[in-house]
C-alpha cells in the first residue's frame, strides 16, 4: 500500500525500524554553557514561542501575534499580497513546467541551471502538473474578474481564494521564518525532550512532534506541515510517524475556529468548544495511531535516521537535559537572521509548489457543493444517527460533517441557524477531522508524495476520524450540557 523514496546504507535496510538511543542523566555529554548560543537559543525559543503560542486580544478576538501579522500585511496593501499570490502560483506551474519536460526528455536544460534551479524539486506527477497549470489561469481569472460566472462566482472565489490561497501564501513563508528559528536553533529539541513522558506512551510519537501539532493548533495546519516536512528531511521522523502526526494532529487552528465560532454566535463559548475538540482530537489520536492504515506505514526513512534519544529521568533531569540539548543545537546552527531568511526562502518555495494545487481542487470541491446536491445525497443515511445521539437538527449536522470533508469553514459555518448544541457539535466533530479535501488533503498528498500519501489512503483515515469524532464529540458535548458548561 506504501511505497516510495527510502533511505538506507550499509548499517540501515529500508523499512527496518531504528531504536532510539537510550539515555539517562549520566549519560549526558553536557556541553559547556557559552554566552552567544545560549542567548541564540534562548532568544530564538522566546520569538519563536511569541508568534505561534502566545494568546493575544486583537480586534475583540483572541488570536495569535502570526494571524496579527497576517493581518497587518493585508491590511497595509490587499493588492500587494494578491499579486504575491499569484507570483508564487506562476512561479509553480512554470518551474513545475521546467522540471517535467526536463524529466521528461523533451526539454534539455544544462546541469548547471538544473541545479540553479532546483528542478528535482519541483518534479511531480502528471497530475499534479496539471493541477499547477490549471491554477495560473484560474488565478489570472480572479485577479482580472473574466471568465463563466458559473466557474467565477463570488462565493467559490471568495472562499478559495480570500480565504484559501491568501491565507497559504502568506502563512507558509511568513511563518516559516519562525519554524525555522525553532527548528535550526534548539527549540524543537527542547519541546521535544520535554514532551517524551507523553508523546511516546500516548501516541508512539517522538517528543518533538508536539511542536508541529502546537504550529498546527495554534498557527495553520500549513505550518504544521512545514516543520513536520522539515524534521523528515533531516531524518528525525520516519513514514509512519510523519503520516500520524499530519493525520491525527494537523487539526484546524484556533484562529480559524475562533473565526467559525463568531460566523455561529458562539464566541462566547470558545473557551468550552477549544477544550472539547482538542479531548476529541487527543482521544481519536491515541485510537486511530494504533489502526490501520496509520499502524501499516513502514517506519523508513528517507535521509539517515536521526530518531529522539529516549530520555529517562526525574522532572528536574528532563529540564537539563532539554535545555543542554537545546543550546548544543543552537552552537551548531546559524545566526538568528540568516536562520530567518533561509526559513523565508524556503516556506515561499513550499507554497509556491502547493497554492496552486489548493486553488484548483478547492475551487472544484466548491463548484460541486454549490452546483450539485450531491453532499445533501451523501449526508442523508447518517440523519437516523444523529438522531440516535441526541443532536437537534439531524440533517443540518450531518450535511454540516459530510461538507466539513470538503472544506472546514464551510462545514463548519453551514450549522448557522442550528440549536446551540448542534452548532458546538458540529464545530468540534469538522475541527478534528483534519482531512479536508479542499485544502489540506491535496496539500498533504504534493508535499509528502515520498512516503508517498495518497487520496485513497486519506479518504479512509477521513471517514475512520469521522466515525469516531462523532460519537466521541456528541458524549462530550452532552457533558458539558449536563455540567452547565452549555
Amino acid at each position: 500500500m506504501f511505497s516510495g523514496q527510502a533511505w538506507e546504507d550499509d548499517e540501515h535496510v529500508s523499512g527496518s525500524a531504528v531504536d532510539p538511543e537510550e539515555k539517562s542523566i549520566d549519560d549526558v555529554d553536557f556541553i559547556t554553557k557559552e554566552v552567544r548560543p545560549t542567548l541564540k537559543f534562548i532568544v530564538a525559543f522566546l520569538v519563536g514561542g511569541f508568534v505561534f503560542l502566545l494568546p493575544v486580544q486583537w480586534d475583540g478576538q483572541t488570536t495569535i501575534p502570526l494571524d496579527v501579522m497576517m493581518t497587518l500585511i493585508q491590511e497595509a496593501s490587499m493588492l500587494g499580497v494578491e499579486l504575491f499570490s499569484f507570483t508564487l502560483i506562476a512561479a509553480g506551474g512554470l518551474f513545475t513546467t521546467v522540471a517535467e519536460l526536463h524529466y521528461r526528455g523533451i526539454l534539455t536544460v544544462s546541469e548547471r541551471t538544473e541545479k540553479r534551479l532546483q528542478l528535482d524539486y519541483w518534479q511531480t506527477s502528471a497530475l499534479f502538473w496539471l493541477l499547477r497549470i490549471v491554477a495560473v489561469f484560474l488565478a489570472i481569472g480572479v485577479l482580472l474578474e473574466v471568465g463563466p460566472g458559473w466557474l467565477f462566482a463570488e462565493p467559490v472565489v471568495a472562499t478559495a481564494w480570500g480565504a484559501l490561497v491568501i491565507t497559504v501564501a502568506l502563512v507558509i513563508p511568513l511563518g516559516a521564518i519562525f519554524v525555522n528559528l525553532l527548528a535550526e536553533l534548539g527549540g524543537l529539541q527542547f519541546v521535544g525532550t520535554l514532551a517524551q513522558p507523553l508523546m511516546r506512551p500516548v501516541f508512539n510519537l517522538p517528543g518533538r512532534s508536539a511542536l508541529d501539532s502546537a504550529a498546527s493548533w495554534l498557527g495553520s495546519f500549513s505550518i504544521g506541515y512545514y516543520l513536520t516536512r522539515n524534521v523528515f528531511d533531516r531524518g528525525g521522523y520516519n513514514k509512519r510517524e510523519v503520516f500520524a502526526i499530519c493525520t491525527c494532529f494537523a487539526t484546524a487552528n484556533l484562529g480559524t475556529v475562533g473565526a467559525v465560532a463568531a460566523v455561529l454566535e458562539i464566541l462566547h463559548l470558545f473557551p468550552v468548544v477549544v477544550l472539547l475538540y482538542v479531548i476529541a482530537t487527543l482521544v481519536v489520536g491515541a485510537i486511530l495511531i494504533r489502526l490501520p492504515p496509520l499502524s501499516t506505514v513502514p517506519e523508513e526513512y528517507i535521509a539517515e535516521p536521526d530518531p529522539e534519544p529516549q530520555f529517562a529521568g526525574t522532572a528536574g533531569d528532563y529540564v537539563r537535559f532539554a535545555f543542554n540539548e537545546g543550546v548544543r543545537t543552537a552552537r551548531q546552527g546559524d545566526s538568528i537572521l540568516r536562520s530567518a531568511i533561509t526559513g523565508f526562502i524556503d516556506g515561499a518555495k513550499l507554497a509556491g509548489m502547493i497554492v496552486g494545487t489548493v486553488l484548483t481542487i478547492a475551487m472544484a470541491v466548491l463548484l460541486v457543493e454549490q452546483n450539485t446536491q450531491f453532499f445533501e445525497y451523501v449526508a442523508a443515511p447518517f440523519v437516523p444517527l444523529m438522531n440516535i445521539l441526541g443532536i437537534p437538527d439531524p440533517e443540518m449536522a450531518a450535511i454540516g460533517i459530510i461538507l466539513g470533508g470538503a472544506e472546514y469553514f464551510i462545514g463548519a459555518t453551514f450549522v448557522v441557524e442550528a440549536d446551540i448544541l448542534t452548532k458546538v457539535f458540529v464545530v468540534v466533530v469538522t475541527s478534528g477531522q483534519a482531512i479536508f479535501f479542499a485544502a489540506s488533503a491535496p496539500m498533504m498528498v504534493d508535499m509528502f508524495d515520498d512516503i508517498p500519501m495518497r487520496f485513497r489512503d486519506l479518504f479512509v483515515l477521513l471517514i475512520l476520524r469521522t466515525a469516531l469524532l462523532v460519537p466521541i464529540s456528541a458524549v462530550l458535548v452532552h457533558a458539558a450540557v449536563a455540567l452547565g458548561l452549555l
